[in-house]
């Protein structure tokens, strides 16, 4: 807990979550273990309607705030994603947003407080949504999942101890 304290400062009303919607069930402890981990810190959770990442998140927090998608579409998906995002960036400061993806950044990609230059077709969802938190200027933690290379966005830090080991801060 006190790792997601020094993570997250106290004020923080709302923790975001997204991660790959093939996610293995292999990382759905990891996911529980930071969800449980945020919970525990007395924040409280906002997540998406997808499967795989979402889903663990979701069984982790029954009382998540679900965003749930409109439609079937790419795009229907991408506009769940950045009300997601923006929701927890209106949650003030110390909010803050975990992704779980499930393969590298797309090549290109860069945080922009700009829904349209983030969700550009690139093909992650996870990672647009993460460029789109850095761009209104939320907190980001990041857990590769099966894969180590992390997006050239500035300095990558170690998150924490315990459960939050495997991730990384951009600083």
């Amino acid at each position: 807990v006190s790792s997601a304290l020094s993570l997250f400062p106290a004020a923080a009303p709302v923790v975001g979550f997204s991660g790959g919607r093939r996610l293995s069930p292999a990382f759905r402890p990891l996911v529980s273990g930071v969800v449980s981990s945020v919970l525990a810190a007395g924040r409280s959770v906002a997540v998406g309607c997808a499967s795989g990442a979402d889903l663990f998140v979701r069984c982790a927090a029954p009382s998540a705030l679900v965003f749930p998608v409109s439609g079937a579409s790419r795009s229907a998906f991408a506009a769940r994603s950045v009300r997601l995002v923006r929701a927890v960036a209106s949650g003030g400061p110390g909010s803050g947003f975990v992704v779980f993806p499930a393969a590298p950044c797309p090549a290109g990609l860069s945080p922009s407080a700009s829904a349209s230059a983030c969700f550009c077709g690139l093909g992650s969802g996870s990672w647009a949504s993460a460029a789109l938190a850095v761009g209104l200027g939320l907190p980001l933690v990041v857990f590769p999942c099966g894969f180590s290379a992390l997006p050239p966005w500035g300095v990558w830090v170690p998150a924490g101890a315990g459960v939050w080991s495997g991730g990384f801060r951009l600083v």
